[in-house]
């Protein structure tokens, strides 16, 4: 298909076989982590690792001049969690709020413990989801993203399901979406 005598063609075409490479490896990566998902735990300070999650996402919200909150308590938790698998779901929350921004964002964590639960909240006043989307939100391969995979949601999911917690979104569209992770505290 692509004659390497037609400078124009190869011009245009070169940069969209490299983007569509790059789209397939990831969905490649996504797929064999989800098929392979271990978790290693370890007695983690929750709060802290929210912390560290703090420090690392917020050059990312200034460079997407989104407003930030963090309400994390000045305390220490300690679970059993897989630090990388933990901080995988939040990178992932985070990057799927920037993506449904729009002007005047903001962006919000609250973690606090009810009964024997850690309950950690992350609101957004982006672009939300329809109710349709919502019903489908974390099913494997839907996406409403033009590069997405489909995979990072179900994946979040699978992953605070092995830590014996749950994961759900309630959204509204034009409105926000607030993402809910509940661990249990032993």
């Amino acid at each position: 298909m692509l004659d390497l005598e037609d400078q124009e063609k190869y011009k245009e075409y070169i940069p969209i076989i490299s983007k569509e490479i790059n789209r397939t490896l990831n969905l490649m990566d996504d797929f064999l982590d989800y098929t392979k998902i271990k978790v290693e735990k370890e007695d983690t300070d929750v709060y802290m690792l929210l912390e560290d999650i703090k420090e690392e996402i917020s050059p990312l919200l200034k460079q997407n001049n989104i407003i930030s909150e963090f309400i994390i308590p000045d305390d220490e938790l300690y679970l059993e969690l897989d630090y990388n698998r933990i901080k995988q779901v939040f990178i992932n929350i985070y990057k799927n709020s920037i993506e449904a921004k729009k002007k005047n964002m903001k962006i919000s964590l609250k973690a606090y413990k009810r009964k024997n639960q850690l309950i950690i909240k992350v609101s957004d006043n982006g672009v939300g989801m329809s109710k349709e989307t919502l019903k489908h939100i974390g099913e494997n391969f839907y996406t409403t993203k033009q590069n997405g995979t489909g995979l990072g949601v179900s994946l979040s999911k699978e992953i605070i399901s092995l830590h014996e917690g749950r994961m759900y979104y309630k959204s509204i569209k034009d409105k926000g979406t607030d993402v809910f992770i509940e661990l249990p505290v032993k």
